[in-house]
């Protein structure tokens, strides 16, 4: 059956609850239980079509997946949103995929990169994917004027005997033309209060590359402080290389796991204005993740979007972290900042697909042949109580969720005109 959203349905719903919660009989609670099971059995989420056996359910399921109609990615087929790409992925391509979805997909020519269908009725012209190998100005028509300005980094640390994680090497791509703003060895050396010359215990060259000979014959290389204060200049947009339109003007932090590389340069919050709110961590973005907390290896990432790139031999991120290669902060840099423009850029694309079931007809057809009726919502009717609790636990978690990358154009834009 179609979907029903009236305000009566909902007022229904609520006044049941309230009557079972008031009742004091000591057969309340298997009434409750019971009740709740008949009235709600066949109640879905509205956005991911999961159903719920209670209304309980259904409200712990809104306060874990948040979700949003204008972010969240969807299939072009069914309106279906998922909080990841991954679960797309698996809901077009995977073991488990919908049928009619996968086949809409492959027959019309669905990109395996951006998980969309091709647009139809417009120039008939080639897919432009949002993760494709070229730079951000030429693949999307973006201006550098109409994006917030961004810079991509990453470091390679050591151990040694001042720290498990002494910088050891960084590099700072810019995110208009993907040019090298800064790209550099650190040097170590120095002494401990107590006056004992700082040494080495790991170079980690599986991971870093690095050897002891990377630094010997090696002109004046800068400290970490000196770094550092490069760094900042880079987020502060006065580097010598900044592009003019983006001169003195704060920069977004593109990062794979900010964590490691802002403690190895030793940059806080009281260093950078507003920092945490201007990381773009691709480790802990959502839609990035394969489900909420569970963070993707940048290896991994890299071959579920940004793969044909990598087949290409005139791509930087071919062979990207082949095995038994060790890292290369300038490639890791690159794709981190691929991997942010990419989803920044294709968010705009979903937000345009009708997202809920209305296409959808029931789900089913229940014992004794009748199609199964199910109630799609949005939200959940919650007495006072509830929703107090429900936005309580809403505040305690808010931090777990970040703010969609695709405002770091619309608010350029919005500002501008």
């Amino acid at each position: 059956m179609a979907w029903k959203m009236e305000d009566e349905k909902s007022r229904q719903i609520l006044s049941t609850i309230r009557g079972l919660n008031d009742s004091k009989t000591p057969t309340s609670t298997n009434a409750k239980e019971e009740s709740e099971k008949v009235l709600f059995k066949n109640i879905a989420c509205f956005y991911c079509f999961k159903k719920h056996r209670s209304v309980l359910l259904l409200k712990q399921h809104f306060l874990k997946e948040q979700h949003d109609e204008n972010h969240d990615a969807c299939c072009t087929s069914c309106g279906k949103m998922c909080k990841t790409y991954f679960r797309l992925r698996e809901h077009l391509l995977g073991a488990t995929a919908s049928r009619p979805c996968k086949e809409a997909f492959e027959t019309r020519g669905g990109c395996r990169k951006c998980l969309r269908i091709p647009e139809e009725g417009r120039g008939g012209g080639a897919h432009a994917c949002a993760f494709n190998s070229s730079n951000s100005s030429s693949r999307r028509g973006l201006e550098v004027g109409e994006c917030a300005p961004h810079v991509a980094i990453d470091c390679e640390m050591i151990e040694t005997t001042n720290s498990e994680q002494t910088l050891a090497k960084i590099c700072v791509v810019n995110g208009s033309d993907e040019s090298v703003l800064m790209e550099t060895l650190v040097t170590f050396h120095g002494k401990h209060d107590d006056g004992e010359e700082v040494k080495v215990l790991d170079y980690r060259t599986e991971i870093t590359g690095l050897t002891a000979r990377d630094w010997e014959g090696t002109k004046a290389l800068p400290t970490l402080s000196e770094a550092r204060e490069e760094v900042l200049a880079c987020l502060a947009g006065a580097h010598e290389k900044t592009p003019t339109i983006w001169k003195n003007k704060p920069h977004k932090l593109v990062v794979h796991d900010a964590r490691h590389d802002l403690r190895a340069l030793e940059i806080t919050e009281q260093d950078v204005p507003n920092l945490s709110d201007r990381i773009r961590d691709t480790s802990t973005y959502v839609p990035l993740q394969k489900e909420k907390g569970k963070r993707v290896k940048l290896k991994k990432l890299v071959e579920q979007f940004l793969q044909e790139a990598a087949d290409d031999d005139t791509s930087p991120l071919r062979n990207f972290q082949s095995q038994n290669a060790p890292h290369s902060p300038r490639l890791d840099a690159l794709a981190a900042l691929r991997l942010y423009q990419g989803c920044r850029d294709n968010c705009s694309h979903f937000r345009a697909v009708q997202k809920g079931p209305s296409s959808r007809q029931g789900g089913g057809a229940a014992e004794g042949g009748e199609e199964e009726k199910i109630e799609y919502l949005k939200t959940v009717p919650l007495d006072e109580t509830s929703a107090g609790e429900m936005k309580e636990e809403s505040g305690t978690n808010a931090s777990s969720f970040s703010r969609c990358w695709c405002e770091d154009s619309i608010n350029v834009l919005a500002n501008s005109e």
